[in-house]
């Protein structure tokens, strides 16, 4: 599966089961979406939230982590694969160079806002 492959698809698939393995009921794929909605960074790029979420819920269905009745819930195959993190999909060199990537980032985003300020003091006002 091409789509395990990646840490980010991944990390999604454990916050779904997670948010339906809280939900003894199930949820529809409307709730899905208004909770994916709130989570920071869900978006996976060049699709939309409906289908991002629609995607990784298909990889969770072919695993049968997911099963769908009148609404999707976790199966016993779902909760035992949430249970071990032995055995989630998460590439560490991936995961790390990102953190690197939101570190640097961040710094750069600090020095551009001081630079700016002294910038804006530096310059002669206008009368």
């Amino acid at each position: 599966m091409d789509e395990r492959a990646d840490s980010g698809i991944e990390i999604r698939r454990i916050l779904l089961l997670t948010r339906l393995r809280e939900s003894p009921k199930g949820l529809t794929m409307n709730q899905l979406v208004k909770d994916c909605s709130k989570v920071d960074g869900w978006n996976i790029v060049g699709s939309t939230l409906w289908e991002g979420v629609r995607q990784v819920l298909q990889s969770l269905i072919n695993d049968r982590f997911v099963a769908v009745r009148t609404r999707f819930m976790i199966t016993v195959r779902g909760e035992e694969y949430l249970a071990d993190p032995l055995r989630w999909r998460l590439h560490m060199e991936t995961t790390e160079e990102t953190e690197q990537k939101l570190f640097w980032n961040s710094i750069y985003d600090v020095f551009d806002r001081a630079l700016a300020r002294l910038l804006a003091k530096s310059q002669p006002k206008k009368p």
